[in-house]
């Protein structure tokens, strides 16, 4: 059964609160936990049977595990993937060029035919490792959690990936 997005934002809220604790006064402690631990491990190896993959996570402002993920042959295209420390959340885009910024249009949920062959692969392993792969509304989503700098209203994907807001809102 699909959720609705008023079902989504409670799911999301439910699992950052056993992650954070207070949303109003959040504990970041979890992350160094997480990182100490990656529970993402094994997909991460599944990826590198198809794929080359470069980690990006920032552990001082992000509570994700982020990667770049390239097709072993040499090509400009690949996916971002961040996965979350705060819950079973992925969120992928891809993109045609590295230099170009990421817009909300790259944002991948469900694999088509006139997709790269192993994008499939990716959202399989994601689905199969019992993430749930977020969209650009569900990221973009407003919740009632109060980061560090104040920030508020602040959109899940401060809440669940990192300090830096939606990357397509501060690319320019």
């Amino acid at each position: 059964m699909a959720l609705g997005r008023g079902d989504r934002s409670k799911e999301l809220l439910e699992d950052a609160r056993r992650a954070y604790g207070d949303l109003r006064n959040p504990y970041y402690g979890f992350f160094a936990d997480a990182q100490e631990n990656n529970p993402w491990k094994s997909l991460l190896r599944g990826f590198g049977e198809f794929l080359d993959v470069e980690e990006w996570t920032d552990r001082t402002d992000d509570v994700s595990f982020s990667y770049v993920l390239s097709p072993h042959r040499r090509s400009r295209s690949g996916w971002l993937l961040w996965l979350s420390a705060v819950g079973p959340y992925a969120f992928l885009a891809y993109g045609e060029d590295p230099d170009t910024p990421l817009a909300r249009d790259d944002v991948v949920t469900d694999f088509g035919e006139d997709r790269p062959a192993e994008e499939k692969r990716i959202i399989e392993l994601l689905r199969d490792a019992g993430l749930t792969l977020l969209g650009a509304e569900e990221i973009e989503m407003a919740v009632d959690f109060h980061p560090p700098d104040g920030r508020f209203p602040i959109s899940a994907f401060v809440m669940l990936f990192s300090e830096s807001d939606v990357p397509w809102w501060h690319e320019g």
